[in-house]
């Protein structure tokens, strides 16, 4: 059977799905079942230190400009962590492939699912560079004064928490990249 693809609204019909095989539908649901409570488990932790708006607060008036920078070069190091790690744990995800599940899917789906890992990795890369000359910028406009240490590091945390936040709504679960029901 070919790969149906997400963009046919046809293939994804309650009708096509009934129409599966009842020695397929049980391990797709128990894969799915698996990966979505992997997802939910692995978002909680980010989730939960994204919750916080700004770990540093300049609006503290006994902190000193040092102690704000000291304290987004903690965050934004924790932060730009999580970041890697996420990517890593989603690409690994993806191309972790039960027996199970080589069963069910075509070569097809599987050199589909393992270019979108190395796809993952190349645009973290990417992303890494792009945060870097992005920040760089933002250190360098500030021509004058001692801020443009904790602007830079304040960019790092930000840029890297708007990237965990990306990662974890594209990819709340590898399930939905791998059953292609977007």
């Amino acid at each position: 059977m070919p790969f149906p693809r997400s963009e046919n609204p046809d293939l994804m019909h309650p009708a096509f799905c009934n129409n599966m095989d009842d020695g397929v539908q049980e391990p797709m649901r128990r894969l799915v079942s698996k990966l979505i409570l992997w997802s939910l488990v692995s978002a909680v932790c980010p989730l939960y230190a994204l919750g916080q708006r700004d770990p540093c607060p300049s609006y503290r008036s006994n902190a000193s400009n040092a102690e704000i920078n000291e304290c987004y070069t903690k965050a934004q190091i924790h932060m730009n962590k999580k970041a890697d790690e996420i990517a890593v744990r989603i690409a690994e995800n993806l191309r972790t492939i039960s027996p199970k599940e080589k069963a069910l899917y075509s070569s097809e789906m599987i050199q589909m699912l393992d270019g979108a890992a190395h796809k993952l990795g190349t645009s973290q890369t990417h992303w890494r560079a792009y945060r870097d000359d992005y920040c760089n910028t933002i250190k360098l406009s500030y021509t004058t004064g001692s801020g443009a240490g904790t602007a830079y590091e304040h960019c790092l945390y930000s840029t890297a928490a708007a990237r965990v936040r990306q990662l974890l709504d594209d990819f709340p679960s590898s399930a939905v990249v791998k059953a292609h029901q977007h």
